[in-house]
């Protein structure tokens, strides 16, 4: 029997499994309970399939069970069945199979909006406004009708003017959710002196979140724009997106927000619309947006929600400022910020160099972290506490363009500081440490600023918008 089965062949054939989320746990199975779990995920199989297929689906089940990785095997078949979507008022979510539910409407009381709330069996997200914002974060609690119990991590403040005097803020819990028939959600104040709001939601509050599905794509190779859905109000075309990529596991990864504020706020700065897209064809690659245009070159910007809670995720176009019927979406730079975490104990970044007792080193020394190339040019004493680096990036993967590096030390002291500048065409760091430096300098934190070049173009189908 051929075992050589890639990641396609092992989802084809469990696709024909259906698998019940209590046959798992999160304790490490012995040899005897996965061959116990692979004997009964096997005879679920529809007697249709032949004994050949069974085999494939054996061999497939024992490789997933079997292969040596840091997370559960409940983990990894529920990474298998999880699927990307954007849901109105809550963003980016990873769909479960199980028939997830969010609320039908916001639910409104006093101060405090509840804008959506998103319900599978391994998290719950809550997404609410609050007139003013919060200053000090709330404490939020879920109670289900069985007397189970959630405790909610609160985001940020979302609102991208925080002076507007509203907070938007999302909630969230990861972790094992039973099934419950009706939900109580508490917010405390800071202080747990009073309770600010209490939702109480019944099982007609909630739908069935909607299925994961991708209307367009459009890539470089390493990063996908993926549009899922398409709905006109009147002149506003609200359009529902998430990115994916192909790059390595970052500690930290952020992409840059593409909306140019809302509607409300561009008329406050005076923006106009629409632009002219030869004027904005040729911004740099530092630059992130995202454009309806038609075939007389005018295009509109995508803006954000008044709540600001999807505003990764949904964009808002005036279509009444374009005179064409053929109208193109484009993307024309994915923008990254990553860094690795540098007190992690199995930190993977660290950069040792060699320091003069004075005056300046000609080092060239070239580095990698993740695919991302970099060169040492120069290091120079200035004082005994301070010094001077020069390097540059390697930009010759023209989908990855590269543009800032910034490298610094967790060990050099609170009152340090670091001063960056160009410098004929590279980079000037000067770092001034707390204590005296050494004749070694060890840097074992990197941020890197990238872009992930477009245009990202789709061409939209009348058809397509509801």
């Amino acid at each position: 029997m051929n075992s050589n089965l890639n990641e396609d062949d092992i989802l084809i054939l469990l696709n024909d499994v259906n698998i019940e989320e209590n046959e798992f746990s999160n304790v490490e199975l012995n040899e005897i309970e996965k061959k116990k779990i692979c004997k009964n995920i096997i005879s679920k199989v529809k007697p249709k399939k032949s004994k050949s297929k069974r085999s494939f689906i054996a061999a497939a089940v024992i490789l997933l069970i079997s292969i040596p990785i840091l997370i559960s095997q409940k983990n990894v078949l529920a990474n298998i069945i999880e699927k990307l979507t954007v849901i109105s008022g809550i963003g980016e979510v990873k769909v479960s199979s199980d028939k997830p539910k969010i609320l039908k409407n916001s639910i409104k009381q006093d101060n405090i909006t509840l804008a959506n709330m998103y319900v599978d069996n391994s998290k719950i997200i809550v997404t609410l406004t609050i007139e003013p914002e919060e200053l000090k974060s709330s404490y939020y609690t879920i109670k289900d009708d069985h007397d189970n119990s959630y405790e909610l991590h609160r985001s940020d403040n979302l609102a991208l003017l925080p002076d507007n005097n509203i907070g938007s803020y999302r909630a969230e819990y990861y972790g094992k959710v039973k099934k419950a028939n009706s939900y109580t959600l508490s917010i405390v104040d800071n202080d747990k002196k009073f309770t600010k709001a209490t939702f109480k939601l019944k099982n007609s509050d909630f739908k069935e979140a909607p299925e994961a599905k991708i209307l367009y794509t459009a890539t470089n190779g390493i990063t996908t724009l993926n549009v899922t859905s398409l709905k006109r109000e009147g002149n506003i075309l609200k359009v529902d997106y998430y990115f994916t990529d192909t790059l390595p596991d970052f500690k930290f990864k952020r992409i840059d927000k593409v909306n140019y504020r809302t509607f409300e706020e561009s008329r406050e700065w005076r923006f106009k619309e629409p632009i002219d897209t030869k004027l904005i064809n040729n911004n740099s690659i530092e630059d992130s947006y995202i454009i309806i245009s038609d075939e007389y070159n005018n295009a509109v910007c995508g803006h954000s929600n008044t709540n600001y809670l999807d505003q990764e995720n949904e964009s808002l176009f005036d279509l009444s400022k374009l005179t064409g019927k053929k109208l193109k979406l484009t993307v024309p730079n994915v923008i990254y910020h990553v860094q690795n975490n540098p007190m992690d104990k199995n930190n993977d970044f660290k950069l040792k160099l060699d320091l003069p007792k004075s005056g300046k080193s000609i080092l060239n020394k070239t580095g990698e972290y993740k695919g991302i190339k970099y060169k040492i040019i120069s290091i120079e004493r200035l004082s005994d506490n301070s010094i001077e680096l020069i390097y540059d990036y390697d930009n010759s993967n023209a989908k990855l363009e590269t543009w800032d590096i910034f490298f610094y030390g967790i060990n050099m002291g609170e009152n340090s500081s670091n001063i960056i500048r160009a410098y004929n065409n590279n980079i000037k760091h000067t770092l001034k440490l707390d204590n005296v430096i050494g004749d070694k300098l060890l840097l074992n934190d990197i941020m890197i600023s990238f872009s992930s070049v477009g245009p990202f173009e789709i061409d939209l189908d009348p058809s397509t918008i509801k």
